[in-house]
């Protein structure tokens, strides 16, 4: 059966996609100087190329040294997958619009849950381009609490017989800080001089969730600007050079001392964590990474973003079963481990 897409191409978008053209950047993406490498191999004495019959627009090679055929998706995230190119460029361009899955869904048009996951294999691109970035110079941190509950999963994983799936909604944050088990997580915010940003996802803004943060995210020696929070006292004894402004005494600036930058960063980040309508805590570390990884891409258009998600995806060994597995298990494993937040 061919894909929805396909079935119902006049009444969407997609009608208007190139497949030739497609497979052109795909090409191009994958072999930059234009010698045809085998994916298996290494080799490039190649053999080819010649039309995919069920899809003419992709070529297919054969390799002389160690005599395995392949294509142009043969050893990339498109491998095993029925949508055209085409679909896959157009979610591609609208993930990074900031479209929730279900507008992609309708937009391509293609089943939800087939969005969803191509939504998921590109934030998990975007945070492995954002892997390692640390911050220097000097740093505007501010912090926000952002409400995010488990989405029907009971405390601590908790069972209790209800006689129904336990919900987990509405705000629970009380009075005082926000933490994860008041569903409204920390997200600290931090903005270098230089444009770079860096946010994370904490349970909450004692001294032992946040010095690991500032330890792998930022250089020793580094100024780091803040408000006058007791939560980053630490920061000299953790080797930084620390400077604060009292807003409690209308102090918002003195001289260079400032983090009008950090404060001005989550005014862009709630409409874009507003697009997907509540968002669970244990995915929320993952959408903030997102967030990071187009801030520090913001001089490109959502094409010029899509190309580096591109890149990371055509290089991408899925020739397996097993590899394409492996694969979907460190996703998961990922968006569970990429902050302290208990889940």
């Amino acid at each position: 059966m061919r894909p929805l897409c396909q079935q119902q191409k006049e009444k969407s978008f997609y009608q208007f996609m190139d497949e030739k053209a497609c497979y052109q950047v795909l090409r191009k993406s994958r072999w930059p100087d234009g010698e045809v490498r085998c994916p298996y191999c290494d080799g490039t004495a190649i053999a080819g190329p010649w039309p995919v019959p069920y899809q003419p627009a992709c070529h297919r090679y054969r390799c002389r040294e160690c005599g395995r055929y392949f294509n142009d998706r043969t050893g990339t995230v498109f491998e095993k997958s029925k949508l055209p190119l085409g679909a896959w460029f157009l979610a591609i361009y609208l993930v990074e619009l900031n479209k929730p899955a279900a507008e992609i869904a309708r937009e391509l048009p293609c089943d939800y849950h087939t969005a969803y996951n191509i939504a998921w294999l590109v934030r998990e691109r975007e945070i492995k381009l954002e892997e390692g970035r640390r911050l220097r110079g000097v740093i505007e941190v501010d912090e926000i609490y952002q409400t995010a509950g488990h989405k029907g999963r009971p405390p601590a994983r908790q069972s209790r017989d209800l006689g129904r799936p336990p919900r987990r909604r509405g705000k629970k944050k009380g009075r005082g800080r926000g933490s994860a088990a008041k569903d409204a997580p920390a997200i600290i915010g931090m903005v270098s001089r230089s444009g770079e940003t860096l946010l994370a996802v904490t349970a909450d803004v004692r001294r032992e969730s946040l010095q690991p943060v500032f330890q792998q995210g930022v250089e020793e020696g580094s100024v780091i600007y803040t408000d006058s929070a007791s939560c980053y006292h630490f920061l000299e004894e953790a080797g930084y050079e620390h400077d604060t402004v009292n807003h409690s005494a209308r102090e918002y600036a003195r001289g260079k001392v400032h983090q009008n930058r950090s404060e001005a960063l989550w005014s862009l980040w709630r409409p874009f964590i507003v697009a997907f309508r509540g968002v669970a805590q244990r995915n929320l570390p993952a959408y903030a990474h997102s967030f990071q990884f187009r801030r520090n891409h913001r001089h490109r258009n959502a094409y010029g973003r899509m190309e580096l998600i591109l890149h990371e995806m055509i290089s991408d060994d899925f020739s397996s079963f097993y590899s394409y597995l492996q694969s979907w298990l460190a996703l998961f494993a990922r968006r569970a481990s990429v902050s302290a937040i208990p889940i």
